[in-house]
């Protein structure tokens, strides 16, 4: 059986629409390439993708996007806030913390604070593809809970400044998962706010890297060809993940060996082909046990042949058994 969800269909970013997120977040946008190239370069379109804005119930402001960049852009951080924290998913990203170069590879992150004593920049090549969720707390209307305040003031006081860190693999694939559309608005509110609990307490434990993350030298920038049929490998394993896909058949979909699909595909997405085909099978999973199939279906429809796996699977990824979730 081969059930398909509809798909998010892409929007178009243009000028208008970036400065006008910049005006709510406190972010002065600049694009170098437009300046006189473009005779109306308001409605000329920079990214094209998809972004989810969510003001949590506490205040705090997240954005989750999935944009391939079609015109080079720069930030400039203009507003302030006592904890920012940008999770890179997928590509790398170009920052400067008070002029300072710092990158980020996929499966990192970053917490800091912004504000007249700390700018924040960063730049964004074109031909792209980039995946983030970036959470801010604005002071005017930050009213957390009790435990987010409590994290919040350990934070600043074991980092003052910034620290950057690798994110476990099991946080990450939770980090993947908010990225899919989902119908429950609330449930997704309380996914967001228990994984910003979770960020922030694993970066609480977590060693702060050295200033150099990620060295120019070592950043994997793969031709716009290469990146194209990987993302043509990712795709169909995203919308199809209940198929019994192989390494030899997906390295045919990207033109490559599949040596080369395994190494590539791994560093532009900072995971493996299969690992990502196993969260994509369990995101799916998850849907089939919230909308009442059985643990027995939802395995099945999902692309696995034995349940037993698949719970084992699904408990390792969401903490609890799919039965406890079906019985939600």
């Amino acid at each position: 059986m081969n059930i398909q969800h509809p798909a998010r269909q892409e929007r178009q970013f243009s000028v208008a629409n970036f400065l006008d997120y910049g005006e709510r977040h406190g972010i002065d946008y600049h694009f170098p390439s437009l300046r006189t190239s473009v005779a109306h370069p308001a409605h000329h379109t920079v990214v094209q993708g998809h972004v989810d804005e969510i003001l949590l119930p506490s205040g705090i402001s997240v954005t989750c996007s999935d944009l391939s960049i079609v015109e080079p852009y720069e930030t400039t951080s203009v507003g302030s806030s006592p904890l920012y924290i940008l999770v890179v998913v997928e590509g790398c990203v170009r920052l400067w913390l008070n002029g300072e170069p710092q990158s980020l590879q996929p499966g990192m992150a970053l917490a800091t604070c912004i504000g007249e004593q700390r700018v924040l920049s960063a730049s964004h090549q074109q031909h792209q593809h980039l995946v983030t969720i970036s959470l801010g707390i604005h002071p005017d209307r930050f009213a957390p809970r009790s435990e987010i305040a409590t994290l919040l003031a350990a934070w600043q006081q074991k980092h003052p400044a910034s620290a950057a860190w690798q994110i476990p693999e099991y946080l990450l694939t939770g980090l993947r998962g908010i990225l899919q559309p989902c119908s429950n608005p609330v449930a997704r509110q309380l996914m967001l706010e228990g994984l910003l609990l979770q960020l922030l307490a694993q970066q609480l434990l977590a060693p702060s890297l050295p200033v150099a993350i990620c060295p120019k030298s070592s950043m994997i920038i793969l031709p716009p060809g290469e990146r194209s049929r990987l993302e043509q490998v990712r795709q169909l394993l995203s919308a199809t993940p209940e198929q019994p896909h192989t390494l030899d058949a997906l390295a045919r979909v990207a033109a490559m060996s599949p040596s080369s699909l395994r190494s590539k595909f791994r560093q532009a997405y900072g995971d493996s082909v299969f690992n990502y085909l196993r969260d994509c099978r369990l995101a799916l999973a998850r849907r089939y046990l919230q909308e009442g199939h059985s643990v027995q279906q939802a395995a099945w429809m999902s692309g696995y042949q034995h349940a037993t796996n698949f719970a084992t699977a699904f408990r390792r990824r969401y903490g609890v058994a799919p039965s406890a979730l079906h019985s939600a």
